[in-house]
């Protein structure tokens, strides 16, 4: 065993440790939990192999955002600017400034669903929030926020993990789950579906993760250990949301196939009387923390697509204006926050589609990327990958006809 290389490996893992790992681990947000619990009380066990099979797309896609980052010095915003000039990047800007908004009000929806949970009311709750991440993108002490509620958002994963376990999920349910067909074409599989796939591949994820290895300082000769931060996030993002599904199986036996935040309360029933208060603590750190994240990741992206200097006054009312009509949307659906919830997660499916071309390209370029660049059983994965994502959201309003 060469003792030296290892140390040398270790060191630079640590190094380049941190990107990855945080857009996995905040990809499974307020937002993909709730939507993991109801398609687990929908499809029970079948999700499971749903779940643990998107953990390809998962890693292909960030494996291609995450190699742009590293090798060309460029976030997906600005490398669209450069490279195909500001009238294209304007026009890019636009499904990028819609993910944002569609982002922002999934957040909101879940701050929301936790508000509901601890009692407190909801409207005031809400605007107390938006204010709070408005100061936090104005003064741009994001590292502040993340440090205060990864911890608590942790403590909610564990919350989930610990009662996915006792509620002892059927282990011969669950090898049947994956060697059993996918239901497909059944309007209500497929919407599920789609909803999966999108709670797992959101479009923020692609600006975050180019834009902070660029923050980070990595550089092309560090790629292997950013890559394998992926890989070992996508396998544990879903292996996460695989207890998220055993969380809503259990559910589905107590409240039905289809959940409202009242149902979602007893989601931590085995952890007693707590449970609504961690649930309820846990959503609003884990969706506050999703926010701070967007606005670093898909945000920012929109900013580098349409040239504002960071700083500005209209870098800074973007935040927003973005952020504002996800409140008001959320504020008007109060009623019926778990299926807002599953109907933007679909969504994303299909508003993916022209952010997932335009990384694949770059990313394909060699004047660009080198001998980094998208070829041969990569490229192939890639664009494979992608058209299945965006398939799963046409597959799914076509059944619906």
């Amino acid at each position: 065993m060469d003792v030296g290389r290892l140390s040398r490996e270790l060191k630079d893992s640590l190094r380049t440790f941190g990107p990855a790992w945080l857009v996995m681990m905040a990809d499974v947000d307020v937002a993909s939990i709730v939507t993991g619990f109801q398609v687990g009380a929908a499809w029970g066990y079948i999700m499971v192999s749903v779940m643990l099979a998107l953990t390809v797309p998962l890693f292909v896609i960030q494996d291609a955002a995450g190699t742009l980052g590293t090798v060309s010095g460029m976030g997906l915003g600005t490398a669209i600017k450069r490279l195909y000039g500001r009238r294209t990047a304007q026009l890019a800007s636009i499904p990028m400034a819609v993910a944002d908004i569609m982002e922002y009000v999934a957040e909101y929806a879940g701050i929301a669903v936790g508000l509901k949970l601890l009692g407190l009311p909801v409207l005031p709750g809400l605007l107390a929030v938006f204010a709070i991440h408005v100061a936090v993108a104005w003064s741009g002490r994001y590292r502040h926020a993340e440090s205060f509620l990864l911890p608590i958002s942790f403590l909610l994963v564990a919350a989930l993990l610990y009662t996915a376990l006792v509620t002892r999920p059927d282990p011969g349910r669950i090898g049947n789950a994956l060697l059993s067909p996918w239901p497909l074409w059944r309007p209500g599989f497929d919407y599920m579906l789609a909803a999966s796939v999108g709670s797992v591949i959101m479009p923020w994820m692609l600006f975050f993760h180019s834009g902070a290895d660029v923050r980070k300082g990595l550089r092309p000769e560090e790629l292997r250990p950013e890559r394998l931060e992926t890989l070992v996030g996508a396998i544990v993002s879903e292996l996460l949301m695989v207890a998220t599904v055993f969380v809503g199986i259990f559910l589905g036996n107590r409240a039905g196939a289809a959940l409202d935040a009242n149902a979602l309360a007893s989601a931590l029933e085995p952890l007693g009387l707590a449970s609504r208060y961690i649930m309820g603590v846990g959503f609003m750190a884990s969706g506050f923390l999703a926010l701070v994240v967007i606005s670093l990741g898909s945000a920012w992206g929109f900013l580098e697509a349409v040239d504002f200097k960071r700083g500005t006054l209209a870098y800074r009312l973007t935040y927003v204006l973005e952020s504002a009509p996800a409140l008001v949307i959320v504020a008007l659906s109060l009623s019926d926050l778990v299926n807002l919830i599953l109907d933007l997660m679909a969504a994303f499916t299909i508003i993916l589609a022209p952010l997932l071309y335009m990384l694949g390209r770059i990313a394909s370029r060699e004047d660009i990327m080198g001998s980094a660049r998208l070829r041969g059983a990569r490229a192939v994965a890639y664009w494979v990958m992608s058209a299945l994502v965006v398939a799963s959201g046409l597959i799914a309003i076509a059944a619906s006809l």
